[in-house]
């Protein structure tokens, strides 16, 4: 547990570190913007592999760290928003009209909210307030934040769209993990199927690549 939270506060720490030493010149808020929210987006990735991860490994001590992860997840998109808040001088105003007018930006405002609900009803209180199947289709939502991340990225990114690419890969993988496990009730997914999605996945994301 405690590994985790060093290794989630880690970029956050690495980010910090760059911008006091001057290395994000000549736009150092802009750039810490990016890596903000880059590594918001690849921590909400890693929270939605814990559970294939758990079904395929038995490590059922990994559900003990998805709240942590998702929730961090959450804090790193908010900072990156509070730092364009920043960036454009906290003109509210401004960035309210900024993001209801371009659709990157209201993609991105979107999945904040959707990453908002899921980090505040994570709590034990909040579980059982729920219960366990309203919890559950609530936190389904992680996978149209993640999607809405991905596209937001790919607008943001224009020229370099290798990460977002690859990105849609792995949701590809995600999503078909999901139809698959959701259609067994015995023994996890076989290693077959996995190559085979993973594949596909691939190629999948590789075409988009040319096509883009």
């Amino acid at each position: 547990y405690g590994l985790t939270f060093i290794a989630l506060l880690a970029p956050g720490a690495a980010i910090a570190v760059n911008w006091a030493l001057g290395n994000y010149q000549p736009r150092p808020v802009n750039a810490v913007i990016h890596e903000t929210g880059l590594w918001a987006i690849r921590i909400l990735f890693v929270s939605l592999a814990i559970t294939p991860l758990r079904q395929m490994t038995g490590l059922s001590r990994l559900v003990a760290v998805r709240r942590m992860i998702g929730v961090t997840a959450f804090v790193y998109v908010l900072v990156h928003l509070l730092l364009y808040v920043l960036d454009e001088s906290f003109h509210l105003q401004k960035v309210a009209t900024e993001i209801l007018v371009r659709y990157y930006l209201l993609i991105g405002f979107v999945a904040l909210i959707l990453l908002g609900v899921l980090a505040g009803t994570s709590t034990t209180k909040a579980i059982r307030n729920l219960g366990g199947a309203h919890w559950q289709n609530v936190h389904r939502l992680s996978y149209v934040a993640a999607v809405l991340a991905v596209a937001h990225h790919y607008m943001q990114s224009k020229v370099n769209v290798s990460e977002p690419v690859i990105m849609t890969g792995l949701l590809v993988w995600l999503f078909g993990y999901r139809v698959l496990a959701s259609n067994r009730r015995g023994p996890p997914v076989s290693l077959v199927r996995l190559a085979i999605l993973s594949v596909f996945a691939a190629l999948l994301a590789a075409l988009g690549e040319a096509a883009y």
